[in-house]
């Protein structure tokens, strides 16, 4: 692991850790999932500084950080999947594929992306704002309550925790 993504690694744990916590003291959803989010983005930008050049400046990475994962060199496959508490590579390639829907509502929540849909930070529509989003029952929130998201919440933990284990994978 390098400086850089040292760096982006700490936050990532940071964050997960202020999530756990609003998570279990029944917040409201969209400061839970704020930090979820933050998380997302977070751990991968620190997988995308493998290489030592900066990712593109975006909250978007997550999804895709997930794709490389499932994607990687054959040598590393069974390293990975065990990592990540499975047998066989086929079957956490399945999983990955199985949770990115939701990865990609919950890459969404991030403002820029958002548009004029629900969004954890500021009311919507723009132009029109009708309830705060301390008021808004999430969608994704029940997404993440299902077995998929469940699985997708495992994923995350695995890896803001165990991110030094794949770091340079």
């Amino acid at each position: 692991m390098n400086s850089y993504q040292e760096v982006w690694w700490q936050q990532a744990k940071s964050d997960h850790h202020a999530f756990v916590l609003l998570r279990g003291q029944g917040i409201a959803q969209c400061h839970s999932l704020h930090y979820l989010q933050m998380v997302t983005e977070k751990i991968a930008k620190a997988y995308f500084w493998r290489s030592g050049s900066p990712p593109p400046r975006s909250h978007a990475g997550f999804v895709q950080s997930l794709r490389f994962l499932g994607q990687i060199p054959l040598g590393d496959r069974e390293r990975i999947a065990n990592l990540f508490t499975f047998t066989r590579f086929p079957d956490f390639q399945n999983r990955i594929r199985s949770v990115l829907p939701i990865a990609y509502d919950l890459e969404r929540l991030a403002p820029a992306f958002a548009n004029n849909g629900p969004n954890p930070e500021y009311p919507w529509p723009h132009v029109q704002p009708q309830f705060a989003p301390v008021n808004h029952n999430f969608a994704i929130w029940a997404s993440l309550a299902s077995g998929k998201g469940r699985d997708l919440m495992r994923i995350i933990r695995i890896a803001v925790n165990r991110f030094p284990e794949y770091a340079d994978t």
